[in-house]
């Protein structure tokens, strides 16, 4: 018994090795039978329909590294080989973490100029008027300059230019034009205009300082008798009776040359040329002759 009990010694001591050989092998082994078994099994054709037709099947426990290989399995299945001369899926863009943007409501476009959206019909509108025209003296017929022009309703005013011309634009209707200048007598013409249409008015002042008179009287030619009711007009259009002393008078005569006439029943129609000066009064004497 002593005698084997070396032997047996000897025998365990070069077993040692192997068991440590052995036991190293089944350590790798035991760490690889994971990464084994997922392989095995399929996990790209695993689902839940594998399991929908047996009861007495259960998912096992996955762990992390066989979740890691699934999804790494799954990354190389999507990418093309380089030696495949086919067309494999196009593998999808990776998600973009940013938010994804709000659509936003697209504006509706305008009506075109060949389609006008309806709306109300205007009202046609009358056209304006122009009220036109020129201020001279009534003596020189000379144009008066920075003569003031009005109109009346509306108040609108305007100066004649170096011409004596004037415009004014003013809606249809009637109105009193009146033409005033330093020095002279104001006019004041109405006249009604049209929607387009342009009057014309012609404005002669009459200088204030411009002014005599005329005074006279008319008798017979053989008795030297006043006569009564004798016509003595001028050529201006001015007219006077004499009264019972033949007389008759002009108090206010713009400065010029007129023709007077002087007309009675019984007597013989008569005409003469008279003057009247700035500030003076000229005086006549008439002697009419029976018929």
């Amino acid at each position: 018994m002593n005698r084997h009990q070396p032997l047996r010694s000897l025998a365990i001591l070069a077993l040692l090795p192997i068991f440590g050989m052995v036991f190293w092998l089944t350590a790798v082994l035991a760490s690889d039978i994971p990464g084994r078994l997922v392989v095995g099994v399929n996990v790209h054709g695993l689902t839940l329909a594998t399991y929908a037709g047996v009861s007495n099947q259960r998912l096992g426990p996955l762990s992390l590294r066989v979740l890691d290989d699934a999804n790494q399995d799954a990354t190389k299945a999507s990418v093309p080989s380089p030696a495949s001369g086919r067309n494999s899926a196009t593998p999808r863009p990776a998600t973009s973490s940013s938010p994804t943007p709000t659509a936003q409501p697209v504006p509706l476009p305008l009506p075109s100029p060949s389609s006008p959206l309806p709306g109300p019909t205007p009202t046609a509108m009358p056209g304006g008027a122009t009220i036109a025209g020129q201020v001279t003296d009534s003596q020189t017929r000379l144009p008066i300059v920075a003569a003031t022009v009005s109109v009346s309703p509306g108040g609108q005013s305007v100066l004649t230019d170096a011409s004596g011309n004037f415009s004014l634009g003013v809606s249809p209707g009637t109105y009193s034009v009146t033409a005033k200048a330093s020095g002279y007598t104001s006019a004041t013409q109405t006249l009604t205009v049209n929607g387009g249409q342009k009057a014309n008015l012609l404005f002669k002042l009459v200088s204030a300082t411009a002014f005599g008179s005329l005074n006279g009287s008319v008798t017979d030619s053989l008795s030297d008798v006043p006569i009564l009711g004798a016509t003595v007009s001028l050529s201006s259009g001015m007219v006077r009776v004499t009264d019972l002393n033949g007389n008759f008078a002009y108090g206010i005569v713009l400065t010029g040359s007129y023709t007077l006439t002087v007309s009675a029943v019984g007597y013989v129609t008569q005409s003469q040329v008279v003057s009247v000066k700035t500030g003076h009064t000229t005086n006549v004497q008439i002697s009419l002759a029976r018929r």
